[in-house]
């Protein structure tokens, strides 16, 4: 089964930010591009691409360039040392893709290998969004974290068995928007868990429990002592197995919002003080069979604290830019 993957950045890439991408390709895959770009091309199918990487399976190489104006430039192939293999992703493999923004140019590492650096052709602030194409099976990370002055090369840490994590280099704030665009399959009576998590001790501040088999979502948080509350389930059920769905999960100054492809759904009030300076992220687990593919994420800011009109950021006719 096939799967793309788009969507905006939380924030444009600086300096010392670094994309932590992983995934897995189809069996004899021939081919997939990993691109950062001025925007989605959805939006704009001539958008500027600061980076393309494209692992050709057949041919046994990567190569990669940029495009600005509708014209590309010159392609690199050479590995960061004559003893970089040419391709180091097996075809219908995990991979996991880790780069780093330094002063002119970006570190590429490859299963935690130096493999090769890119020199920026455009802005690195003018970069805001990603996408992941062509004959992909599975993305179970796009992590976006504040790095320096870490060293490299950097060593990975990845859960394949989790669906899938997001982190994000900024604080969340008043106004900030996620929508995560997704489909549910192979076992119609799983559930799928949306976590927000504290990020020094790891408790969640927002448990968004989405269980197929009972037709209810559950929000609850943890307390001091790592213990549930108070569930909270009211609300009808607004997803349908095997069926893409947009969520969109809001921040206010006092309470998560929540919509689902268009219509709004649930609030939630956060349970711990000054909750938006402890979350850089979320991260999605699934029980009971069931599997996902999460195919975009958008982060959205809407400089309106309160978030009026997010749920039409839900709507499959409208595209988060």
């Amino acid at each position: 089964m096939l799967t793309d993957f788009a969507g905006n950045l939380a924030h444009p890439l600086e300096f010392g930010h670094a994309l932590e991408i992983v995934g897995k390709t189809i069996d004899g895959a021939s081919k997939f591009n990993l691109s950062l770009m001025t925007c989605k091309s959805i939006i704009n199918p001539k958008a500027d691409i600061g980076f393309r990487m494209s692992v050709y399976f057949r041919e046994n190489i990567i190569i990669r360039n940029a495009r600005i104006n509708g014209q590309w430039g010159e392609e690199e192939a050479e590995g960061i040392s004559r003893y970089s293999q040419p391709n180091p992703i097996p075809s219908g493999d995990f991979f996991m893709i880790y780069i780093l923004a330094c002063e002119d140019k970006f570190h590429i590492s490859i299963n935690s290998i130096p493999y090769c650096t890119f020199k920026y052709r455009l802005p690195l602030e003018s970069l805001r969004a990603i996408e992941l194409k062509d004959q992909i099976q599975a993305i179970k990370q796009i992590d976006h974290r504040s790095v320096f002055p870490n060293p490299w090369p950097p060593i990975h840490a990845s859960d394949y068995f989790k669906a899938f994590s997001n982190d994000a280099p900024i604080l969340f704030s008043p106004g900030h928007v996620i929508v995560i665009t997704a489909r549910c399959f192979n076992n119609k009576k799983g559930q799928f868990i949306i976590k927000f998590m504290d990020t020094d001790t790891k408790r969640e501040e927002l448990h968004f429990s989405v269980r197929f088999d009972e037709k209810v979502v559950v929000r609850n948080s943890h307390n001091s002592k790592f213990e549930f509350g108070q569930e909270e389930r009211h609300g009808h059920f607004p997803f349908v197995f095997n069926q893409q769905f947009k969520l969109a999960i809001a921040f206010t100054e006092s309470e998560f919002l929540t919509a689902v492809d268009g219509y709004n759904f649930c609030s939630y009030a956060y349970r711990t003080p000054n909750i938006l300076q402890k979350l850089v992220g979320f991260k999605i687990a699934c029980t009971k069979g069931l599997h996902m593919h999460v195919t975009g994420v958008d982060h959205v800011q809407t400089g309106n604290s309160l978030c009026r009109g997010f749920e039409e950021l839900t709507r499959f006719d409208k595209e988060c830019t």
